[in-house]
């Protein structure tokens, strides 16, 4: 039997869905504080056919709902353009996650892409290099996500800036510590963040 964490005011459940590969986060918040409980990735054989790469998803998400007590299921909205197959397999693959969190009545939010992109970095055309570091940054973690995974963390992210967790969106809030008239020597961690989002602008106005 799962037990809730007290510890936590809102537990979620980050995914970045994928019939091959699937980003997980667990992000927890604390007032104003997000934490990262904990993420990575579900792999599964590619050679593998459709039907059993989802039974092994299937397993392994199941484990994960049963691990941790969270609260709600944040997931990437599907955004294919071009390859209807692509779309169908990404379809059966997001399914998984979300019907596990209705069959347990938890709430399910979905966000596309460029939205989850502007709460983390400031631009929807933020690059995957620029989101993996954005999220190290954030959660002060002590190795790079990867791409997948990075993805998870910046869905639950954004779910827990749309809630209200934390007033402040991410990059204000980040920018006005940084350039704010203060006698304090700006952080490193403030310093890299703020040329993290600098870049991804400057992607946004030369497209």
């Amino acid at each position: 039997m799962t037990v809730p964490d007290p510890t936590h005011a809102e537990l979620v459940l980050g995914i970045d869905p994928g019939s091959r590969y699937m980003g997980w986060a667990v992000l927890g918040s604390v007032g104003v504080r997000v934490h990262r409980v904990d993420s990575g990735v579900l792999k599964v054989v590619a050679e593998a056919d459709l039907p059993q790469r989802l039974g092994r998803l299937l397993d392994e998400l199941e484990g994960l709902f049963a691990r941790f007590a969270v609260t709600a299921l944040a997931i990437e909205a599907a955004f294919v353009k071009d390859n209807p197959r692509t779309a169908l397999v990404l379809g059966q693959a997001r399914g998984l996650p979300i019907a596990l969190a209705a069959r347990k009545g938890l709430p399910v939010h979905e966000y596309p892409p460029a939205v989850v992109k502007r709460r983390v970095a400031g631009s929807g055309r933020a690059d995957k290099r620029q989101m993996q570091e954005m999220m190290r940054l954030l959660l002060e973690m002590d190795r790079l996500p990867a791409e997948d995974e990075a993805d998870a963390l910046a869905v639950a992210w954004a779910h827990l800036q749309t809630v209200g967790t934390f007033a402040q969106p991410a990059v204000a809030r980040v920018q006005a510590a940084a350039v704010a008239e203060d006698p304090r020597p700006r952080t490193a961690a403030q310093t890299l963040y703020l040329e993290l989002v600098q870049q991804a602008g400057g992607s946004r106005r030369r497209r």
